[in-house]
């Protein structure tokens, strides 16, 4: 059971400091929406870059931090009576739900996010925006984005298993 244990703390921490990693990206893109602001309303020089970069870093912003959100329990959910469950029922419905959804819409994204990846990295593909930057780090961030989710959701669903059959919170 240790090294159960010590691998699922492995994983927690891979999440949390890949989380923490990519949350600086919070501020490039403050940088870059107030420069953007002070260009084009002080200076009427608006850029064509600096929205679309915003976004392509606020989409990896987001999606790099899933793993650790999934990690800590902070994921949008609905609590009207899940709320109310003991542990050991909130670990099971989590089992049941995590094999049949979670994991299955996981396996698609990596599988076709993986895919779509390696194709946007060998024809070098760009947005088509009259600035074009690459798109393919977006690519590869949403496919390792949604890798990580899915190594932390296997090791929530481990512990929901250890939880539902020997009563053990690891």
């Amino acid at each position: 059971m240790s090294r159960i244990a010590k691998v699922l703390r492995i994983v927690d921490a891979i999440s949390e400091r890949t989380g923490k990693i990519f949350s600086f990206l919070v501020l490039a893109i403050l940088f870059l929406e107030v420069r953007e602001v002070i260009a084009r309303y002080a200076f009427s020089e608006p850029s064509v870059w600096s929205w679309e970069l915003s976004t392509l870093f606020y989409g990896i912003f987001f999606i790099m931090g899933g793993a650790w959100v999934l990690k800590d329990g902070r994921h949008v959910r609905t609590d009207v009576f899940f709320a109310r469950f003991s542990p050991r029922l909130k670990a099971l419905i989590d089992l049941v739900l995590f094999a049949c959804l979670f994991f299955v819409f996981v396996a698609v994204v990596v599988w076709y996010g993986g895919q779509a990846a390696i194709h946007s990295v060998q024809i070098r593909e760009t947005t088509y925006t009259v600035w074009a930057p690459p798109l393919y780090p977006t690519k590869i961030a949403l496919f390792l984005g949604f890798l990580l989710l899915g190594i932390q959701g296997l090791a929530k669903w481990i512990r929901d298993l250890i939880l539902v059959a020997k009563g053990i919170e690891i």
